[in-house]
Parts: C-alpha cells; sequence; structure tokens
C-alpha cells in the first residue's frame, strides 16, 4: 500500500543569481559587475559620479530629511522600522507569477514583522513610512493600513477589549470591504443589506444583485479571514443608512464560510501580491454585537441610537475612507519621489551628446544627460512636485485630527471641509503621480522599459490608485461642488472655511478682483516667495 505525500514549500523567497549555471538570462555563468571609478570589461567606471555630486550640495542633508519627517525624533523611529528590510533584494519578484508574488510577499512580511508583534503599536504616519519604502508591498497593508484603523476609529471599548489583540497580533486578517461592483466613491449608494433579526438578536447580511457583490478589496481575495463589510441598516423597514459590520469570512481551515462565495479577481496590470477579491453573501447572520458600535448601535428592542460624542453627519461614519484619501495623498509624494530617486541617479550616471563637437574621435567626453536643460525641467518638476504632495498629505493628516476637538457643529463643518478637500487632492494628486512616475521612467530611455529597473513596474503597481477609494474625476468634481458651495455662502455673507477665506469679500456689491491683483513683480526673486505666490492665488 502506497501513501502520497504533500511536496514541502520552501518559504524563503527565490533569488537570482546570475553568475550561477541555468541562471533565468543566459544559462551560463555570467561575469559579475565590479564596482570602479575606471572603464573596463567589468565595470563603467562611474561608481564616483554620485558620491562626488552629493558633495556639491548647499543643503544639510539630515536637516531637510528631519523636516520631510517631522522632526529629528521621527526620523530616527522611521529608520528603525525601516531597518528590517535593509539590505534585502527583491530582484527576482520581477521572475514570479501573482501567485509566488503573493507568498513571497506574505513570508518577507511576516519574517519582518514577527519579532516586534505584540510589543509594536504603529501609528498611522508609521504605517504610510512602511508602504512607502516597501520592496515586497501587497496585502498585508489592508490590514494595518485601512482594518485597524477602522477597528480603532469605530469600535466601542468592549468591542476593542475583544478584537484589538487579535488584530494587532495577526492572529485574525482583515480586509476593508465597501466598494462593491456597482459602486465606489458613492457610498450612499451601496446595496448591501443588513436587517435586524430582533427575535434572534441577529444581522441577516445580503448582497441581493450582482452589483452589490463586494468587489475590489485587497486582502480578500485569499488572505483575509474577516472583514469589514459596509452595509444598509434596515430595521423594521425604515433605512437607517450605511453602518460597518465586522465579519468572519473563512473558518479555521481558510475555507470560506456557509452562505459566502469568496475569490480572487485574477491578473491584474499591477501590484501582484495583493488579492484583490470579491464577496458574495446570502442570509449571512451575525450577533448584534457585531455592528462597530462607537458611534451609534442597535439595542436589542431593535432601536437605533446615535450617540452623543458622534457627529451626525455621514461622512463621519466613512471616516476610513477619508483617512486612505490622506494616506494616498502621502503615497503619491512617495511613489514619485522612487520615480524621481531612479531617474535622477540615471540622468547623473548616463551620458550623451559630445561636450566638443568640434573633432571626430569617439573618446570625446560625453555629457551627462542631467546636464541637458530639457532633462533638468522634466525631472526637477517632478521632484518640486513629489514634495508639495507629502507635506500636502501631512496637511490633511493633521487635520483629521483637529477635527476630534470642538462641538458637534464645528466638527461637521470641518467634515464637510475634509472631505472635499481630501477628494480634490486624493485626485488630483494621484493622476499628477502616475504622470509623473511615467515621465521619469521616459527620462530613462530604453532602459526605463526593463522590469528590473524598478521604473517601470512602479507605475503599473500605482496606476490602481487613480480610482481606488473614488476616481479622480469624480473626486475633483466633489471638490468642484463643495467650492459652488461655498461661493454661494459668501455672496450670502455666510462665514466660509480659512481655507476659502478668499472668498469672503464678493458679499460686498461693491468688491472689485482687480482690487486683490497683486503689485508687478520688479525682480524675478519675488516669485520665490511664497507669501506674493499665495497672493496670486487669492
Amino acid at each position: 500500500m502506497s501513501t502520497s505525500t504533500t511536496p514541502s514549500v520552501s518559504t524563503t523567497p527565490p533569488t537570482t543569481d546570475f553568475t550561477k549555471p541555468n541562471n533565468t538570462i543566459s544559462l551560463q555563468p555570467l561575469q559579475s559587475a565590479t564596482p570602479s571609478s575606471t572603464p573596463s570589461r567589468n565595470s563603467g567606471g562611474t561608481c564616483h559620479i554620485l558620491p562626488n555630486e552629493r558633495q556639491n550640495i548647499t543643503f544639510n542633508i539630515e536637516t531637510l530629511t528631519n523636516v520631510l519627517d517631522g522632526g529629528a525624533d521621527k526620523t530616527k523611529r522611521r529608520r528603525f522600522i525601516l531597518s528590517p528590510s535593509e539590505g534585502t533584494d527583491q530582484s527576482s519578484k520581477y521572475y514570479l507569477n501573482s501567485h509566488d508574488r503573493l507568498k513571497s510577499h506574505l513570508v518577507h512580511f511576516l519574517d519582518a514583522h514577527d519579532e516586534y508583534l505584540g510589543k509594536f503599536i504603529p501609528t498611522v504616519e508609521e504605517v504610510v513610512w512602511m508602504s512607502s519604502n516597501t520592496m515586497n508591498g501587497g496585502t498585508m497593508s489592508n490590514h494595518f493600513g485601512l482594518f485597524l484603523p477602522t477597528v480603532l476609529a469605530q469600535m466601542n471599548d468592549d468591542q476593542l477589549s475583544q478584537w484589538l489583540e487579535l488584530v494587532f497580533n495577526m492572529k485574525i486578517v482583515g480586509c476593508y470591504a465597501q466598494t462593491e461592483l456597482g459602486h465606489g466613491s458613492n457610498v450612499r449608494g451601496l446595496q448591501t443589506t443588513a436587517h435586524f433579526d430582533k427575535e434572534n438578536q441577529e444581522f441577516i447580511l445580503n448582497t441581493p444583485t450582482l452589483t452589490s457583490i463586494k468587489w475590489w478589496p485587497g486582502t480578500l481575495g485569499k488572505v483575509a479571514t474577516h472583514a469589514i463589510v459596509y452595509a444598509q441598516l434596515i430595521l423594521d423597514g425604515k433605512e437607517h443608512g450605511v453602518q460597518a459590520f465586522l465579519v468572519q469570512i473563512r473558518d479555521e481551515n481558510h475555507r470560506p464560510l456557509p452562505g459566502m462565495e469568496i475569490g480572487d479577481l485574477g491578473p491584474k496590470m499591477g501590484d501582484h501580491a495583493n488579492d484583490t477579491g470579491f464577496l458574495r453573501l446570502e442570509n449571512v447572520r451575525l450577533p448584534r454585537e457585531m455592528m462597530l458600535a462607537k458611534n451609534q448601535e442597535v439595542t436589542p428592542k431593535g432601536q437605533f441610537v446615535q450617540h452623543s460624542r458622534g457627529p451626525k453627519n455621514p461622512k463621519a461614519h466613512y471616516s476610513t475612507m477619508m483617512l486612505a484619501r490622506a494616506t494616498i495623498i502621502m503615497m503619491a509624494g512617495a511613489y514619485l519621489a522612487r520615480a524621481v530617486t531612479i531617474a535622477m541617479r540615471y540622468s547623473l550616471v548616463r551620458q550623451q551628446g559630445f561636450e566638443d563637437t568640434s573633432t571626430s574621435s569617439y573618446k570625446t567626453p560625453e555629457r551627462h544627460i542631467i546636464d541637458h536643460q530639457v532633462q533638468q525641467y522634466r525631472i526637477f518638476k517632478q521632484l518640486a512636485i513629489a514634495y508639495a504632495f507629502k507635506f500636502s498629505g501631512q496637511w490633511m493628516s493633521a487635520k483629521q485630527k483637529e477635527t476630534k476637538k470642538g462641538d458637534d457643529q464645528q466638527i461637521l463643518q470641518e467634515l464637510k471641509e475634509i472631505a472635499a478637500t481630501g477628494a480634490g487632492l486624493k485626485g488630483l494628486c494621484t493622476y499628477m503621480a502616475w504622470e509623473g512616475i511615467e515621465d521619469c521612467r521616459k527620462c530613462c530611455g530604453g532602459n526605463g522599459y526593463l522590469m528590473v529597473s524598478g521604473i517601470a513596474p512602479l507605475a503599473q503597481d500605482y496606476v490602481w490608485q487613480i480610482t481606488a477609494e473614488g476616481d479622480y474625476m469624480v473626486m475633483l468634481l466633489q471638490l468642484a461642488r463643495f467650492l459652488l458651495s461655498t461661493y454661494q455662502d459668501a455672496v450670502k455673507g455666510i462665514p466660509v472655511s480659512d481655507q476659502c477665506n478668499y472668498l469672503t469679500h464678493i458679499h460686498d456689491p461693491s468688491f472689485q478682483v482687480s482690487s486683490l491683483l497683486p503689485p508687478r513683480a520688479k525682480h524675478y526673486n519675488e516669485f520665490l516667495n511664497p507669501s506674493y505666490l499665495l497672493l496670486f492665488f487669492k
């Protein structure tokens, strides 16, 4: 009688050593490149270029780093957080299919975090640092970037005491199931329903139509054990808006629970280590306590109770989406900065065009392509935009923290402003970042087309963020609607937000736009003054 055994699976991420036989490039061993300042068969003679360029800077690198991080202490903290991944080589991931990319990501993620589970509680900012710098990013960013913040923001104390430790220590892995096949940024229009059964003290969740299937949540396809599911709460036939529910979706054997159809959406343009999936629900029953109840709850008698401490504004309930947008804005700057770094270093090393065209020798010294004005314009422009995105994201994050202060009416007004600003910035920053990454790739010529360049897959892995949490055009229109409404308030003399205080004069019938026109600049240096530029904005 023969027995079969399950073949063992290596948990070590694959590597490609081109100096060994049967490598994926040539099958025959390749000679290793040797860093040197002198050109040779195995060296381009360029190893001195970047160090020499860094000697020419006119600012203190550490000071600027501290500014970007928010202070010296935060720089120290960020370096500690990123230290587990230093020195790792992830270049072999480009030779993997989606299944193996996901597995490689999970191994890398768990290896980097295992030592700190239960000991280290990351802030939202620290999660952004991790996501911005990972070289093998993927599905687990959803657990800490979306699932955990929702748990923290919307669970009451009793729920947190039961679930928070499990989430922090990854004893459960969660996803954020809001988007549906037929609805994304229009959260009010979600079709998933949650009816309350008073007799059994349970919610009954359904995705009653094809378009109500939860669609696109990362981590849902293969990895997640639980999901925060957003559904329309219905009590005795009356609608009470979209509410969040904690739903276990897979059992201890990682099989879908009864009443659930779960799967992976399949290959995508990029972001291959993120198992975006779908979820269909049919009469799935949840205990009453599984509705996230920090700001509202359903009593045993089936009454909907809004807690006074929670602002009575629908936007407050899906604050995770606004947090996600602030994170996406900061990530836009980080991803664009990666592309700028690669393009800048390539442009410093790569040469094109003879310095002296009067000679005919091929040995005539050539210009570094960064010395060409057009190349400088393209790369420096994206560098400036990356800084702008980073600081805009930090501002958004700080504004969200401020909304926790003040009375309900003040919070309500601030939420409207943050939601509109976040929507506009999310749409603008993601689209401009994607365009910038692609232009930086083109600045690298044909080498920018290679996946192992690092810049070619960057655009593919990033492009989904243009539509994630709301298509960029819809986001811009949301901001436009807010601005038109603010304009109407200003005309009536109603106070407007600080961001829109440039409209405060228009309720005066004698107001003329020309009265705000800044004085003509006498020297180009005046355009380097932010205060002078702000006058033009107003």
